[in-house]
């Protein structure tokens, strides 16, 4: 165990909670999503007016006239189909709102990576420090157990006592082996969420984020949910879907085609004549493609609406999980810990004189070890709680 210890502390770069943070806001998926953002605007913000390019028409040729003369030809023609629905306005306005959809996407996906890396981050410290009081405990337990072999030896402990110390010495030796592979998984777990390419688990340094107590107002902070970043981006998506339909509309509404030909005959004589073509959607209205955009449509109203119900629910929970984990650490930190620690101090002294047996001791120090391990963990929880709900009342 410690030999594993010193193999990852040498090898990977301990990382603070705000180191943490900021490598979350620097993960590969969230530059990606800003990259393909940047690409998509430039673009989306040229899209002409016009949907479709002019045509040119060139025909050489010859005539041979009746005196049996030859003289060449040559007809060319430009012709332009203009929208009269206005089909460019309507497809740069979805770009645009596909443009803005991604831009909302990659709220949330940040919201995401950083409530992600927060939580793997404050499992992976509460892990580590319970695996310090574990490493504690196996070290206490050596010298405890080789105390009570000696005392054996002189008559002072029997032998279930040197049985029970060397009993808890192993459970001690395992409970810091499960603990290492906890933190190690942890770590890799850490190293995943912060898009690390790294050899070693992801090590934690300092402290959790401070828990200051702050006034929380429950109203408000439901309300704030209609702002949230997947209510946006579900709102975002409708608008993209809706804009797309009307853009399906537009593309086989009325259109124009304008059009010039001119052309020199084999005597020699020049023409040029202009065409007005006007193209009505008398039966072809785009109905197959409009009932799919509908269907869509529809589809991404009622997914607007459970975000929502979902986004109400999480802060509920929100609200809910910091009295909660607050609840848990004040009876451990004002209770569970300080009797656990009295009660092995109490029990130690009457073992050491001879008024106890080990098997009592044991159940006592291991009862303090795992209070330890749990006051890790509500530690972990309160601040989880507390940096969730700070999240979420973010402002877009």
């Amino acid at each position: 165990m410690i030999a594993w210890l010193l193999m990852v502390t040498v090898a990977a770069q301990p990382l603070s909670f705000e180191q943490a943070q900021a490598l979350a806001e620097a993960s590969p998926s969230l530059s990606a999503a800003a990259t393909a953002i940047d690409r998509r605007r430039a673009l989306a913000e040229v899209v002409p007016w016009l949907t479709s390019n002019p045509a040119v028409l060139v025909q050489p040729g010859g005539r041979r006239m009746a005196q049996g003369a030859l003289g060449p030809e040559l007809y060319l023609g430009v012709t332009q189909d203009v929208s009269l629905a206005g089909a460019g306005v309507a497809r740069r306005a979805a770009a645009l709102a596909e443009v803005n959809a991604e831009q909302e996407e990659r709220a949330v996906l940040r919201r995401g990576l950083r409530l992600a890396a927060a939580q793997a981050w404050l499992s992976l410290w509460a892990a580590q420090s319970a695996l310090e009081a574990a490493h504690e405990e196996l070290t206490l337990t050596t010298s405890w157990q080789a105390k009570v072999a000696r005392g054996a030896e002189a008559g002072g402990f029997t032998r279930v006592d040197v049985a029970v110390a060397s009993a808890y010495h192993a459970e001690a030796h395992l409970t810091a082996l499960s603990l290492e592979g906890e933190a190690f998984v942890r770590g890799v777990a850490l190293n995943r969420v912060l898009g690390r390419d790294a050899e070693r688990p992801a090590l934690t340094e300092g402290a959790p984020p401070p828990l200051g107590e702050a006034a929380i107002e429950s109203a408000r902070v439901l309300r704030q949910a209609d702002t949230a970043p997947p209510v946006r981006a579900a709102a975002a998506q409708v608008e993209v879907e809706r804009l797309r339909a009307d853009e399906l509309g537009a593309a086989r509404g009325s259109a124009l085609q304008v059009g010039a030909l001119a052309w020199r005959e084999g005597g020699g004589d020049l023409a040029a004549v202009a065409s007005l073509q006007l193209t009505m959607p008398l039966f072809e209205r785009a109905q197959r493609e409009r009932s799919a955009a509908a269907a869509a449509l529809s589809r991404a109203e009622g997914r607007a609406q459970l975000v929502l119900a979902e986004e109400r629910a999480e802060r509920v929970d929100a609200l809910h999980e910091v009295e909660h984990s607050a609840e848990v650490l004040r009876v451990i930190e004002g209770q569970l810990l300080p009797a656990s620690r009295e009660a092995l101090d109490g029990m130690q002294k009457r073992f050491d004189a001879g008024e106890t047996t080990a098997q009592e001791l044991v159940l006592t120090r291991r009862a303090l070890l795992t209070t330890r391990a749990r006051h890790a963990r509500a530690r972990a929880d309160v601040a989880f709680a507390r940096f969730h709900l700070a999240t979420l009342m973010e402002a877009p």
